[in-house]
C-alpha cells in the first residue's frame, strides 16, 4: 500500500486517469486476494496452545475444526470430601447446538497437572461427553474400552488457569465413531 501511495504522488491526475486508477487499484486487490485462506492442514485454523487464561476451547472433529463460541468455561468445586472440574464449549451452528464437556468428578486428592484417560462418566474419574442440541438429539461420551486423553498442562489455584489438550472417540447412535482430535483449552475459572 505505501508503494501504491509513492506511485499516485508520481502520477499525473486528470479526470481522464481516473478509471485507470480504479481499474489498477481493483486489479491489484483482486491478484493480491488468494483462494488459500483455508489453511492446508486444518489444525492450523486452531487457536494456538497457549497456557494464560485466553478463553479459548477448540479441536477437530473427524478431520474438522471446531471452535466453541459460546459457553467457553470451567469450574473447580469442593464438595463432600472431593473436588470436581468440569471444562466445557458450545457452538451453535447447521448441525445445531454443540456442546463438548470435559470432567473430572469427585477427584478426592484434588485435580493435578499430567495425564487423565477420559473414561466411563464415574465417581473418582475422568470422562469427555458429545452432546447435539443439548442432549436431545445425541448424547455420547467416552468409555473404558475406548478411552481418550486429557492433559492437564497448567492448573494454577493462585491465577484460576486451567489449560490443556485433549483427544477421543466417541459413537453416536447409528454406530459411527466421531474423533476429537488436536483439543486444547484456556480458561480462567
Amino acid at each position: 500500500m505505501k508503494n501504491l501511495c509513492l506511485i499516485l504522488q508520481h502520477f499525473p491526475m486528470n479526470h481522464h486517469h481516473l478509471p485507470f486508477i480504479v481499474l489498477s487499484l481493483f486489479l491489484l486487490t483482486f491478484i493480491s486476494c488468494s483462494n488459500d485462506d483455508k489453511p492446508e492442514n486444518p489444525v492450523d485454523a486452531l487457536p494456538p496452545i497457549t497456557q494464560t487464561g485466553e478463553n479459548t476451547f477448540a479441536c477437530l472433529i473427524n478431520g474438522k475444526p471446531f471452535f466453541s463460541s459460546r459457553d467457553r468455561r470451567a469450574f473447580y468445586t469442593y464438595a463432600d470430601g472431593a473436588y470436581t472440574l468440569s471444562i466445557s464449549g458450545s457452538r451453535y451452528d447447521d448441525i445445531g447446538l454443540r456442546s463438548i464437556h470435559l470432567s473430572g468428578l469427585d477427584i478426592v486428592n484434588g485435580v493435578t497437572e499430567g495425564l487423565h484417560p477420559l473414561k466411563a462418566r464415574m465417581s473418582g474419574g475422568y470422562s469427555a461427553e458429545y452432546l447435539i442440541g443439548g442432549g436431545i438429539t445425541l448424547d455420547t461420551g467416552t468409555t473404558d474400552d475406548a478411552p481418550g486423553l486429557l492433559t492437564i498442562t497448567r492448573f494454577d489455584l493462585q491465577e484460576f488457569i486451567v489449560s490443556g489438550t485433549f483427544e477421543f472417540s466417541v459413537k453416536d447412535k447409528e454406530g459411527n465413531t466421531l474423533n476429537f482430535t488436536d483439543g486444547r483449552f484456556d480458561l480462567k475459572f
